[in-house]
Order: C-alpha cells, then sequence, then structure tokens
C-alpha cells in the first residue's frame, strides 16, 4: 500500500506509544540500514500490532459466546515474514511461521506440553488437516500425505519439512527444500534467475525498489546482496543452528559433503514419492491433463515419465551437462526437451555450441520449448527468428504460453 493508506487504514488503529518507532526497531542482517529499510520494518510491526488488537477481540468473542472452554485455537500465519528476502523465498524467513496452541482447561489432557512451554518439534502444513481430525476423534484418510501431531493418535514427530517455490503471480520458478532440525537444502532448478525477478506485486514496495536499485549499483553485501544477486547458485546447504539467517552457503565446503548429499536425496526421494508435477510448465501440464486432473493424469502409465523428466531438471546448472542435454533436445516428451532448453540457457557461454539445435527448436511442437528456445538465444545475442517467435507467442491463445512468452 502507499503510505498515506497505511497510515489511514491500519497506523489509526494505534496510539502513539504502540507504534514502532524507526531508528530503534531491529533489522535482520540480510537488510541494508537505510532510513526506507527501517520504516518498512517498523510499519510491519505496526501491522503485528494490529493483529495482536484483533486476535484479542476474538478471543474476547468466544468468551463471550461460552465457547472458550470448547475451543482448541491454532494461531499461526501463511508464510514467514511478508517483506523482501520472507514470502516467496526457501529460507528460514520465507518458511518458518509462527505456531501457537491454546488449550482451555477442559481440553489441556490433549497438550504435548504445559501453557507458555514450548515443543521442539517439525510441522508442515500438510500435517494441520490430521491433526484436527485427530483431535475431534475422526479417523484420518489413508491418503493425507500430513501427520498428526496432537491427539491420542499422534505420529512420530517428523524428520523432515519440505518447500517448494512455483509460482510468484506471473513470475515461473522451479526451486525445492528439504528442511530437518538443523540443515536446510534448497536444490535450484532455474540458476540463472534472482530470487528477487522483477514482479508486479512485489515491486510496489518503495522499500524492495531500494534494494534493488542499491544492488544494481553495487552497494549491497552479505544476504541482502544474495537475494538481489541476478543468478542463484545451484544447491544452497545451511546449518541454521550456526547461521540461522541463512547467510553462509556451505555446498561447496567439502567438510560438508556427507549432509549435502544427505538432504540432496532426501529432497530426492520426496520429489519421486509426490511425483512433483511442478516439473511441466502449466502449459504443457493441462494439455496432458486434458479433461482429468493433472494428480490423475501424473499417476496414469505413459501420460508423465517422471524419471525421465526429473532427470533432464537434474542437469540444470551443472557445466559438463551440456552435451547431455543436445541429446536430450530429441527426445519424444516435451518435458524433457523443454528442461534440456531450460538447461542450455542456463549453461551460458558453455553451451555455445547448441545455437543450432537451439533455432531448430524455434519449430518444436511444443510451445513451452519454442519460448525458451527463443529466450536461450536472445541471453546470448539478437535473434530476429527468436524475437519473431515470442512476438507470435504473445497472441496465443493459451493464456500460460502468452505469459511464458511475455516473461521471457
Amino acid at each position: 500500500w502507499p503510505w498515506e493508506q497505511f497510515e489511514q487504514e491500519i497506523a489509526s488503529q494505534l496510539s502513539p506509544g504502540e507504534r514502532a518507532e524507526p531508528p530503534t526497531v531491529p533489522l535482520p542482517p540480510f537488510y541494508p540500514d537505510t532510513p526506507l529499510a527501517r520504516r518498512a520494518m517498523a510499519r510491519y510491526y505496526d501491522c503485528i500490532a494490529v493483529m495482536d488488537k484483533r486476535v484479542g477481540r476474538i478471543v474476547a468473542e468466544l468468551e463471550a459466546d461460552g465457547l472458550a472452554e470448547d475451543t482448541i485455537v491454532f494461531f499461526y500465519s501463511d508464510h514467514g515474514m511478508g517483506m523482501p528476502r520472507g514470502k516467496r523465498v526457501l529460507y528460514d524467513s520465507g518458511l518458518h511461521v509462527p505456531l501457537l496452541i491454546r488449550f482451555p482447561k477442559k481440553w489441556q489432557h490433549l497438550a504435548p506440553a504445559r501453557a507458555g512451554e514450548t515443543v521442539d518439534r517439525l510441522v508442515s502444513f500438510v500435517d494441520f488437516a490430521p491433526t484436527v481430525l485427530n483431535l475431534a476423534g475422526v479417523p484420518v484418510p489413508k491418503h493425507m500425505q500430513g501427520v498428526a501431531f496432537l491427539g491420542p493418535a499422534a505420529g512420530p514427530p517428523r524428520e523432515f519439512v519440505f518447500g517448494a517455490r512455483d509460482r510468484v503471480d506471473e513470475v515461473c520458478d522451479t526451486a525445492r527444500s528439504v528442511r530437518d532440525g538443523r540443515w536446510l537444502y534448497i536444490r535450484n532448478f532455474r540458476p540463472h534467475l534472482s530470487w528477487a525477478p522483477p514482479e508486479g506485486y512485489s515491486d510496489q514496495s518503495d522499500f524492495r525498489r531500494e534494494l534493488l536499485q542499491l544492488a544494481r549499483a553495487g552497494r549491497l553485501t552479505g544476504g541482502a546482496a544474495q537475494y538481489t544477486a541476478a543468478t542463484r547458485p545451484v544447491e544452497e546447504l545451511f546449518d541454521t543452528a550456526a547461521d540461522p539467517h541463512q547467510l553462509r552457503n556451505l555446498a561447496t565446503d567439502s567438510s560438508h559433503q556427507a549432509t549435502l548429499e544427505r538432504m540432496r536425496a532426501r529432497l530426492q526421494q520426496w520429489l519421486v514419492e509426490t511425483r512433483d508435477l511442478g516439473f511441466l510448465p502449466e502449459a504443457d501440464l493441462l494439455a496432458r491433463a486434458g479433461d482429468e486432473s493433472p494428480f490423475e493424469m501424473a499417476r496414469r502409465p505413459g501420460k508423465y515419465p517422471f524419471a525421465r523428466v526429473l532427470a533432464a531438471a537434474e542437469r540444470v546448472g551443472w557445466r559438463d551437462a551440456a552435451p547431455q542435454m543436445r541429446d536430450a533436445l530429441k527426445d519424444a516428451d516435451p518435458g524433457v526437451r523443454y528442461w534440456s532448453v531450460v538447461g542450455l540457457r542456463a549453461a551460458g557461454a558453455d553451451a555455445v555450441q547448441a545455437e543450432a539445435e537451439l533455432a531448430k527448436a524455434l519449430r518444436d511442437t511444443a510451445s513451452t520449448v519454442r519460448i525458451e528456445a527463443a529466450g536461450a538465444l536472445l541471453d546470448r545475442a539478437e535473434h530476429s527468428a527468436a524475437l519473431q517467435l515470442l512476438a507470435a507467442e504473445l497472441r496465443s491463445a493459451d493464456a500460460n504460453a502468452a505469459l511464458h512468452a511475455a516473461r521471457t
């Protein structure tokens, strides 16, 4: 919101003594210490203060209606910090959310600890539905992926939680994460993209625009530079105990290779277990699904050769994989060809010998492959045929293809 709208609709609900003071508000270490950063952070604390008041009113209504002693209250946010490098990234600042649960006296025998205590247990949002069913004494359907963490039939504590980044409004990305009690591993399947790409909604923020301006001027360091960098590492590994803000990537540190391999393997296992549909671009996904749901389509033999598609995606970012990606451009499945083009685009100058194959891919039967090939060619130099292809795809009757062309 513009500052004036925030002052009118949010700040007006707080007294001067309840307002956060920009000069003294705590700043995370991945922000530069600028007046605009401090004002944005103070505004965020003001939003939290107003939210607190609203929660208080809801709890008071439960008391007034005589329902408080019959109600277990779950309090959580839908994502991490609603600020740059928070929501929409796979660091703890984006995925770690507050979770508080209030048990009235009548139901305190279901609580895992006494009032005011904390429980050090990993929880994923897919665990909420089976947990509420379990608390209510309702059998949990076997198809649910989550694990109940409260109630008489609570499951064992999780060893891992998983994260995914695909759509960010009009931006398409593919990144996956796995977190245990200490380590966070992230696999960036589009390392040639930034964590902070141009994006309509977020770029309305004065503070984010300042961050990007400082980045272009080379005036950011540490986590702020990591967030705004034009590219990302293929893999990221963080010791969240020693590095709670995930500022030091240990993925290339030889002393942590065993941990890297363990976390990488667990993430790959999860991708296979779930037959991750995020590896199909949306135009391709919907074309394959036709009249059935994508979930059903992915489980029909021959519809989604996931192992081959994932293998193609796994090659992205590795310098020695260009020959394999060029060979995979001949694959019969458009998903495999798509990720091969993405990989050649991410490889930049290392894939210069693939220019003839990329030019041929402008005539591919799949719009996703054609458009990505155009982007790969145009990343290297002016290319009239690629520009003409993108201009034509902008007028596609397929909204997903038109969006893909616009982003490219």
